[in-house]
């Protein structure tokens, strides 16, 4: 890759990356706007209500999202944000989203019938899961005790779409550390990588602005190209990868002066970081004087011009093993000192990481060119040669990986902890599935017109918990009793605990004696539930558009099904955070890229020693110390997993570009010739450099096939 085609590349990803951050603003003001204008104001008094407003739950496809019962009492006022009219009695608008996910669920007429969609300027985003409701009676008085008066909409109220909502420093403080920096590491290595031709003598700002003119245009182009992506969610609602999420893209036109202002700064970032001076060369020994020459030739023979030295100080290395102890032996302290041991072990490793991998590049660097001196090939001598004399740019590589690889699993490892109770709600789910459900309702409802309602696979009983709730009993039909193993009797009796779903009942409502009894169960109270059973799974659609449709419900949920969707929604955000660091793991390996294919000292068989196999094996210990360093915080925190697509991801990626880079160096194949090394460290000096023949053949160079 020329210099001027890695600037095109940098800059696009460097405007994608600030196109990201503009997108996140926008549409975090978009959303904010929207639950402005849809919350109910409450009324003083019921009076002054134009509407009664309540707020309820239900899933699809294991995510919860709101349920928006509302009865009009003035049909003059303004219906909600999205909605042309107040839903008719009976009927329910949905959202577009709702109503795709839920179409093998049968949501569409699980309320009631449809009514029509929700428009977007009613949904926090085009992907929202919403619905307005209006049930097909208006609440008595017993069951508007849980609803709202209001006096119309313009106030924040939090539904699902808005509860596990993170605040918009967090989105930005992600972007910047697993993308913006990356993005920003790879347009410094391109600007470095870049041609530079013209006058170099002058002023400073003159040398800093020679040749620059070539250099704006590719500049310009990429930046044009990443901000395409502005365009495109300007012009259509745009899903993100992976996420399930869309992007409004109507926030996205609102904000097109803040889009212009993050494309001129990534252009001019891009220039700046262009036009810095370099680096220049030290001078030759022939430029120094005699005594300079004797002191300074020396130790550039040693070490290699600009080179690391060859040993890293013991006291380094002392410590890094000290942090990699203290990692270790943080789930041996008190519970209090846990969590601190481990992050005063994790800042101690990142900082001391670049020592431990430079002692350890250069130890293989020595070892494969002994094993190549040994063995007379030539390319295994200049590749470890090589490797031991600069092994800067794999430590900055290798560094960059594990700490940016670390920060992202940590965080995973941290949001994806679920807690004992969600772990025992989807053990829960895997046993009993919707095979036992809960109806909360509100006021007094007609259980026999909801028992006609439910499919033939179904039956309802009432579970009355005591007062002290530790009692409770369960009072139905006979054929309720007997799908729960429960003898059919008119007298008390006590539960089976055989049957999985009696446990799971007794387990999630702390009931500690279970009773059942033949009858007609009666919801005079808010501790009194109905409970549907049924003989096999998939049942749940069917039940919930049944206790819609004759109930005034409140929930219908299996045991610990809030539980679940929470565990869910935690899993959602480890994919926004996959997504995140492929993007950055993405921006370093392509400044690697750069960087080693413009390496004209590894060509031929020496590539593979100086470039493949260092690589490879980078690749493993990134892998290796990622997944150990994780696996301690999960034994700390007692929750999470690993972020297994991103280490397979980046594992499979690194050893493509060790592979490409290998094979890219082998288009040049010179002749490596054992006596024109000028650079001999002192671990090299013991072999001898083969001299010429009388015949004039050059025996001592070398080439390998």
């Amino acid at each position: 890759m020329t210099g001027r085609w890695a600037l095109l590349a940098a800059s696009c990803v460097l405007a994608v990356v600030m196109s990201a951050m503009v997108l996140a603003v926008a549409t975090y003001e978009g959303r904010a706007a929207r639950d402005r204008a849809r919350g109910p104001v409450i009324a003083e008094t019921a009076r002054d209500a134009v509407a009664w407003w309540a707020s309820r739950f239900d899933a699809v496809g294991g995510l919860q999202h709101s349920v928006v019962f509302v009865e009009p009492l003035d049909a003059s006022a303004p219906p909600p944000p999205g909605l042309t009219r107040w839903p008719a009695p009976g009927e329910a608008m949905l959202s577009p989203e709702l109503l795709r996910r839920g179409a093998t669920e049968e949501v569409r007429t699980r309320y009631g019938r449809f009514g029509g969609l929700i428009g977007p300027e009613g949904l926090l985003s085009p992907s929202e899961r919403l619905a307005y409701v209006r049930p097909p009676t208006s609440p008595n008085a017993v069951e508007r005790e849980s609803w709202l008066p209001i006096t119309g909409f313009g106030r924040p109220f939090p539904l699902v779409e808005t509860l596990d909502q993170r605040d918009l420093s967090e989105v930005l403080l992600a972007l910047g550390t697993f993308t913006l920096v990356p993005a920003l590491a790879l347009m410094a290595v391109a600007a470095r990588r870049a041609p530079r031709t013209g006058n170099r003598t002058g002023p400073r700002w003159r040398r800093a602005l020679t040749g620059l003119g070539e250099e704006v245009p590719p500049l310009v182009i990429g930046s044009v190209a990443g901000g395409l992506v502005l365009v495109l969610a300007a012009c259509v609602d745009l899903p993100v990868p992976a996420t399930g999420y869309v992007l409004n893209s109507a926030d996205i036109r609102a904000a097109w002066p803040l889009g212009c202002a993050a494309i001129l700064t990534s252009l001019t970032t891009g220039l700046v970081l262009v036009a810095a001076p370099r680096r220049t060369a030290r001078k030759t020994p022939e430029a120094r004087t005699d005594d300079q020459t004797a002191q300074k030739g020396d130790r550039e023979a040693e070490r290699g011009p600009g080179a690391p030295p060859y040993s890293v100080p013991k006291r380094r290395l002392v410590a890094c093993a000290l942090a990699v102890g203290t990692v270790a032996l943080s789930q041996y302290f008190p519970p209090a000192g846990k969590l601190i041991a481990f992050a005063v072990g994790t800042a101690g490793l990142w900082v001391l990481l670049p020592s431990a991998a430079t002692a350890l590049a250069v130890s293989g660097g020595r070892e494969l060119a002994r094993r190549g001196a040994d063995s007379g090939r030539p390319g295994l001598l200049t590749g470890g040669l090589r490797l031991a004399v600069r092994p800067a740019p794999f430590v900055r590589l290798f560094t960059a990986l594990v700490v940016l690889l670390g920060v992202l699993t940590l965080i995973q490892i941290w949001e994806g902890r679920i807690g004992d109770t969600a772990r025992a709600a989807l053990t829960t789910e895997r046993r009993i599935g919707d095979t036992l459900l809960v109806v909360r309702t509100a006021g007094h409802p007609d259980l026999e017109r909801f028992s006609r309602a439910l499919p033939r696979t179904s039956a309802l009983a009432v579970l009355t918990i005591g007062e002290d709730g530790r009692l409770a009993t369960l009072v139905g039909p006979c054929r309720t009793l007997r799908m729960l193993k429960l003898p059919c009797t008119g007298a008390l009796v006590p539960g089976n605990h055989e049957d999985d779903r009696l446990k799971e009942l007794r387990s999630w409502y702390g009931i500690r004696t279970l009773t059942g009894q033949v009858g007609r169960g009666r919801t005079e109270r808010t501790r009194n539930l109905v409970v549907v059973v049924s003989d096999t799974r998939g049942q749940y659609p069917r039940v919930a558009r049944a206790a819609y449709a004759t109930l005034p419900v409140m929930e219908t949920t299996a045991p610990g099904g809030g539980w679940i969707d929470g565990a869910v929604r935690r899993t959602g955000l480890g994919t926004w955070l996959t997504l995140l660091g492929l993007v950055g793991v993405f921006a370093l390996l392509q400044a690697a890229w750069i960087g080693f294919a413009e390496d004209r000292d590894a060509s031929g068989p020496a590539a593979w020693w100086h470039l493949t196999v260092p690589l490879l094996a980078m690749t493993a210990l990134v892998t290796v110390i990622t997944a150990w360093h994780g696996l301690f915080l999960i034994s700390i925190t007692a929750g999470g997993t690993l972020p297994w697509p991103v280490l397979t991801t980046t594992a499979a990626a690194c050893a493509l570009l060790a592979i490409a880079l290998g094979l890219f160096h082998q288009r040049t194949r010179p002749r490596i010739q054992m006596s024109r090394i000028r650079q001999r460290p002192p671990f090299m000096r013991r072999w001898p450099v083969r001299k010429p023949p009388a015949s004039g053949k050059r025996s001592g160079t070398c080439s390998e096939p």
